[in-house]
């Protein structure tokens, strides 16, 4: 829970700027016409920056957690991220605003990389998908906490508060995380690809000890294959190149990039951050509308905590297809309602569309949230999945710039029909995840290259006695390696 607080940091650092755009005292204080296409440029700008800053963070964050580890990195993000949030909320000139916003889009970045693989790295296979999980449900609920402060500075007497507020709050968790972080063990499998086995053993033993089993012989059991496994991927390559190049890695990337676009080809992404000015379209008040849009996040934080108690028993496929299914029905309706009723003044069509938007995100939390980055970070092998994640997360933020950047003035030009260019993707990501996405449910993370065509080392023989010699040794070499070339 400590490390998910990245999520939490990243949700709330986001989410933090999309209710200031709902405060008055923000375009009062910058000198802006929220009805100018002026306005709706700065807004797209300052988003797009943001998620610049985010492609930066992650992409260097993979690389550096595989240097000095994951827990190092996640702490030096943490304090980039306390850093930017201070200047932004400090900000006195809207490009001082946009240019901060890269520092805290940039630490934020390397946290919604590192927080996945972290979870992953140190969960049990039967439980790795709700530890992982968390990160989707801490993520949501930064944005469901950070719609609640905004919706509290909007009744502040001072305007400038209700923007500058918000902002600053995003420092609270990040400094919580960079202090928490000093008591969480290094990810075992980091340790194992370090060549510091007894380390690795210390620790894993530490997060995996089970009261049933007080002689640890289900965690000897899991440090016995890790390793071998490990001690096998640590001789492969390993860089952003190494993955492009070859086909197993490039497999896996594709999977584990494609559903972080998908989920935002469903214009999750467009409909969070500009839902108030949604709202405000719809005919409902300014504080009603951040108001609907505290609601909307938490039904997001309530899906996701139901998904990270689900997900190990329905499945990662079931999860996806079914959240998909589920947001393309909500685009339909809300597509429906924008071009037929909503216009003309109608009381139900209005009604029928915020329940859309709140259908929406039902099934987005429910189903999507958390199994997209579950997936994404379990589908890696060790020596790449810090840089794997970094690619998926790249991904994720080049999808926000491409759809967010544009949201503001898509919405004022040319309004419902924005949409109907996430109804066709998604229609496309059903079919894709379908026919395209192994199952990853209940495999450890080495069973799992096996989907790949690559070699799997698995040690046969696994007795205690065993395992108690020397568990920094090179046990079962050579079980792992007929082992290894019956499954080549």
């Amino acid at each position: 829970m400590t490390v998910a607080l990245g999520a939490f940091n990243y949700g709330f650092g986001f989410a933090t700027f999309a209710t200031s755009i709902g405060q008055p005292g923000f375009y009062e204080y910058f000198a802006l016409d929220p009805t100018t296409s002026y306005t709706n440029s700065i807004l797209g700008a300052v988003n797009a920056l943001f998620f610049f800053g985010a492609c930066i963070g992650a992409l260097g964050s993979g690389p550096l957690a595989d240097h000095i580890g994951r827990r190092w990195t996640i702490q030096i993000a943490a304090v980039v991220s306390t850093i930017g949030g201070a200047l932004a909320a400090g900000s006195v000139h809207i490009a001082m605003l946009i240019v901060v916003r890269i520092l805290q889009g940039a630490g934020l970045g390397a946290l919604a990389t590192l927080t996945p693989v972290y979870l992953a790295e140190s969960s049990t296979a039967s439980k790795r998908g709700m530890l992982t999980g968390l990160h989707g449900f801490f993520l949501v609920s930064g944005y469901n906490i950070s719609s609640w402060v905004g919706f509290g500075c909007f009744y502040a007497e001072n305007l400038t508060f209700g923007w500058r507020g918000p902002i600053a709050f995003t420092c609270i968790p990040a400094l919580l995380l960079a202090i928490g972080c000093i008591w969480v063990p290094e990810s075992p499998r980091y340790l194992l690809m370090r060549g510091r086995p007894d380390d690795a053993w210390r620790n894993l033993q530490r997060l995996h000890h089970d009261r049933h089993d007080p002689s640890d012989s289900a965690a000897h059991e899991e440090f016995v294959n890790m390793k071998a496994q490990i001690e096998f991927e640590r001789e492969q390559p390993s860089g952003y190149l190494d993955i492009l190049r070859t086909p197993s890695y490039r497999k896996r990337a594709f999977l584990s990039c494609f559903v972080q676009f998908a989920a935002n080809n469903t214009g999750g992404l467009v409909i969070n951050y500009y839902s108030v000015i949604l709202y405000g379209n719809l005919g409902l008040s300014p504080s009603i509308s951040l108001l609907m849009y505290c609601i909307y996040t938490l039904i997001g934080a309530l899906g996701n905590l139901f998904s990270l108690l689900t997900v190990d028993k329905t499945g990662r496929r079931f999860a996806l297809l079914t959240g998909f299914t589920g947001v393309l029905v909500a685009l339909i309706i809300e597509i429906a309602m924008l071009a037929e009723y909503v216009p003309y003044g109608n009381i139900a069509g209005t009604k029928v569309a915020v329940f859309a938007i709140m259908f929406f995100v039902f099934f987005y939390g429910l189903f999507i949230d958390a199994a997209s980055f579950i997936y994404s970070s379990e589908i890696y092998p060790t020596n790449i999945r810090s840089r794997g994640m970094a690619l998926a997360t790249f991904t994720y933020f080049v999808a926000c710039i491409t759809y967010v950047t544009p949201g503001a003035v898509a919405i004022a030009s040319i309004g419902w029909r924005y949409y109907l260019l996430f109804m066709c993707l998604t229609v496309i990501t059903i079919v894709v995840i379908y026919f395209v996405y192994p199952e990853t449910n209940q495999k450890s993370l080495e069973e799992l290259a096996a989907y790949f065509g690559e070699t799997v080392i698995m040690d046969t023989d696994l007795s205690h006695d065993k395992c108690d010699h020397g568990v920094g040794g090179r046990y079962g070499e050579k079980n792992s390696v007929e082992h290894a070339e019956r499954m080549s």
